[in-house]
């Protein structure tokens, strides 16, 4: 692997990034809680990253590089679903579509809490899902890809897209011939996939 960690290192960090996909995926098909997942795997894991990132801030050379690609990839991958979420309201009002682009993120804080949509936790925590689903989105693509690059984060935001087309007909009760849901989507996620591909790419020859 580039940037000096190996690939058994990168295959851990993966393993560790994707758990919000995961349960997301396990929610929706194994019909495991996000009450549970959420508090009790999730945050765990992202607490385990958190700490590799400060731990490499010392002198072992392949954790600094382990926790540099991390931290890229977790920087990338905010900025680019600031980008998926202001762009995706923007489609809406141009285009009139009717399908909400946030309703993912209201039935996230719904199933973590228990609480009722619009309620203030429910909100807080379904946004906090949502934006670590991009950071650590972000971070797998940095290790999987550290020198970046804006073709290969399209097509890794569009292959996160087709995922999220499997899952999410029946988690948001929506239907797959939507132009909403299928619009927002694809140029939603693409625009994510260029702003963390170009960002990863910039920040690997810094």
């Amino acid at each position: 692997m580039s940037r000096g960690i190996t690939r058994v290192e990168a295959l851990l960090g993966l393993a560790l990034a994707c758990t919000s996909g995961a349960g997301l995926i396990a929610a929706t098909f194994l019909g495991v809680p996000l009450s549970f997942s959420a508090p009790f795997i999730v945050l765990p894991t992202a607490a385990i990253l958190a700490g590799i990132a400060m731990a490499g801030r010392g002198d072992e050379a392949r954790l600094h590089a382990f926790a540099r690609l991390i931290l890229v990839g977790a920087a990338a991958g905010l900025l680019a679903t600031i980008a998926y979420d202001v762009s995706r309201p923007v489609l809406r009002a141009v285009f009139g579509f009717t399908f909400d682009p946030f309703r993912a993120i209201h039935i996230f804080g719904e199933l973590i809490t228990g609480r009722p949509a619009g309620d203030a936790w429910a909100e807080v925590a379904g946004w906090t899902y949502h934006f670590w689903n991009g950071i650590s989105f972000g971070m797998m693509f940095a290790l999987i890809r550290p020198k970046g690059g804006v073709i290969l984060g399209f097509l890794w935001a569009e292959f996160l897209q087709v995922l999220m087309m499997a899952v999410y007909p029946a988690f948001l009760r929506a239907r797959l011939d939507d132009p909403g849901f299928l619009v927002l989507g694809l140029v939603g996620h693409g625009l994510y996939g260029v702003v963390l591909g170009w960002l990863v790419a910039r920040w690997w020859r810094a």
